[in-house]
């Protein structure tokens, strides 16, 4: 589509308020999407129980509310933070040519302010494919010297209620419109208006309403300013959050992840609400006592003797006004015959109320909480602590791989998000020439605990299992120590990757070396380790962030350093004299 074809259908989309096919579903379930994670406004999703509920009633209910839903949606995110922190399995940029790959690191590096794309994806896929999936990731960037510098790119979101129009074709998105609320000056007087945005790729066009004025372009009475921008862009720029698809929708759109269990968290709404209404209202002990009749003359069954007016001393209710604070005492003079004594339990009596049915909605509350994340995981396991039961191996590992189910094509949609924005980074930057880029996560996320996995470290060498085994679950444990010391762990795998006894037990790698079975290389690089890379590490500060290959080469000639040094420490043998 070209430019002038563009504005036409930018026009038409103004003048007749077109949008999408399904943009009535996706904004609804925007806002409910929302309000259940975040608890702003949750009460307006909660419905009246006609049957049993004034309009009273009700607003006192919503009022007294305080739900549980936005919490338990909070911490079902953790799997999905757990995953997205994990190494990829592969992150690559290859440039076919000249090497540029130190410049578009620079700009992943600052694609959100001074944080990388990295962390930005962290934050945004996770939230927005919770709160609005159909939102779009937008890659712009503000004017800039080309003869000074390159662009630089950052993200800007349309929610689902900002991108009023768009088409797919094959899943290639043609075109995207944007319609931003914004203020303009018409005569001194600030007005409300909007700004629409339309991304094609390689050009974007806008209309921004503005004050009346013969150079503008008129639409239904309102006055537009017309722009013109040329990225260069080979694609449209702008990516949806989500990878659920709605059946609703024949898949054109997307459903939070949390979609599923909706159901689940409305009947949690209302098991909720019913319980904080009990909590508030009935959860107290319940106080009742005999009172005399009210002690004013004139009054009859509380009111005056006009027959209208409530009596001021008892206010209406024809008895002696009763202490309502918690400070207030009811004193009675003791009087001189003992006998006269009233029995003061039979004056005042503390009646607590059934906690049976308080006890049920607790319960079915917690019921529900645990069924969430069951079903959002398809992973029964993780909530069996909770409950005290017995997990079997073999039922871990079920759990585990239909956890592994549920992330991966999440894990997968990041990677997808990545390596699109990547692109488009290095197209704004004129650094796409050449370049191809891959990003993929490992299929089995690993959620296991370090002591889960010390067990299994334990288990795999008692049972003699292989080297290559145990060196795997060594690596998984380290990547637990150390995941908040990047750099420490780059060492460790380098170290790993080179030690030719990786996964051996230390007994075994002794007795290898005394009975000489193994190269004299093997045996001086294992036996003087930190002591090689410490001598490396002077000569080559960034000697872990080089290659691989590079780094084993300058191992293999400090070895031999080694060896020869060792050499030629060994004394001569003595002649023999006879």
């Amino acid at each position: 589509m070209d430019k002038i074809e563009a504005l036409e259908l930018l026009k038409t989309v103004i003048e007749k308020n077109v949008t999408h096919q399904d943009y009535k579903r996706v904004i609804e379930l925007a806002d409910k999407y929302y309000k259940m994670k975040t608890g702003d406004n949750i009460t307006e999703l909660l419905r009246q129980i006609v049957t049993r509920e004034t309009e009273d009633e009700f607003q006192q209910r919503c009022d007294i509310t305080k739900s549980v839903v936005p919490s338990i949606l909070n911490s079902t995110q953790l799997p999905f933070q757990k995953a997205l922190r994990k190494t990829p399995l592969l992150r690559e940029i290859i440039y076919d040519g000249s090497d540029k790959t130190a410049d578009i690191e620079q700009k992943i590096n600052t694609f959100w302010g001074q944080k990388s794309l990295e962390e930005y994806l962290e934050y945004a896929v996770i939230d927005y494919n919770y709160i609005d999936p159909n939102a779009f990731l937008i890659t712009e960037f503000d004017e800039f010297d080309s003869n000074k510098e390159k662009a630089s790119p950052y993200p800007f979101v349309a929610t689902s209620e900002e991108a009023i129009m768009f088409e797919y074709r094959n899943e290639n998105l043609q075109y995207l419109i944007v319609r931003l609320p914004i203020k303009f000056m018409e005569k001194d007087v600030e007005k409300d208006g909007f700004k629409f945005t339309m991304y094609l790729g390689a050009d974007t066009i806008q209309l921004t309403e503005t004050g009346a004025a013969t150079d503008k372009i008129e639409i239904k009475s309102k006055f537009y300013e017309y722009q013109e921008f040329y990225p260069g862009a080979k694609k449209v720029p702008a990516v949806r959050f989500g990878f659920a698809r709605d059946a609703e929708t024949k898949g054109r759109t997307f459903i939070s992840v949390f979609h599923p269990v909706m159901i689940l968290l409305e009947k949690l709404m209302k098991t909720d609400s019913e319980l904080d209404l009990s909590t508030a209202m009935t959860a107290f002990p319940q106080r009742f006592a005999y009172v005399d009749k009210c002690s004013n003359r004139d009054c009859n069954g509380g009111k005056l003797l006009d027959g209208h007016t409530n009596c001021p001393n008892c206010n209406g209710t024809g008895q002696q006004p009763l202490h309502s604070g918690v400070k207030d005492v009811i004193t009675l003079t003791i009087p001189r015959d003992t006998t006269q004594m009233i029995d003061l339990e039979r004056m005042l009596v503390y009646k607590s109320p059934p906690i049976e049915l308080l006890t049920f909605n607790k319960d079915y509350v917690n019921d529900l909480r645990i069924l969430v994340h069951t079903m959002m995981f398809n992973n029964e396991i993780a909530t069996r602590a909770e409950v005290a039961t017995a997990v079997t191996a073999t039922e871990k590992n079920f759990g585990s791989d239909n956890m592994n189910d549920t992330l991966y094509p999440f894990a997968r949609n990041y990677s997808s998000i990545w390596e699109f924005v990547v692109t488009d980074i290095a197209t704004f930057t004129d650094l796409g020439e050449g370049l191809t880029v891959h990003h993929k996560f490992p299929n089995d996320f690993k959620m296991k605990g370090i002591t889960e996995l010390m067990k299994e470290l334990k288990d795999a060498k008692d049972a003699g299992a292989s080297t290559s085994t145990i060196a795997a679950i060594e690596d998984d444990i380290n990547e637990i120590l150390y995941s908040d010391r990047p750099g420490d762990l780059k060492k460790i795998r380098v170290k790993s990757l080179v030690n030719p006894f990786r996964g051996y037990p230390e007994a075994t790698v002794r007795l290898l070396i005394s009975q000489g079975l193994t190269p004299e290389y093997n045996a001086v690089l294992w036996s003087n380790m930190e002591s090689i890379f410490n001598e490396l590490e002077l000569e080559t500060p960034d000697i872990y962030n080089m290659n691989i290959k590079v780094i084993n080469e300058r191992v293999k000639l400090k070895t031999q350093e080694y060896i020869a040094q060792m050499k030629s420490e060994v004394p001569e043998p003595v002649p023999n004299q006879f």
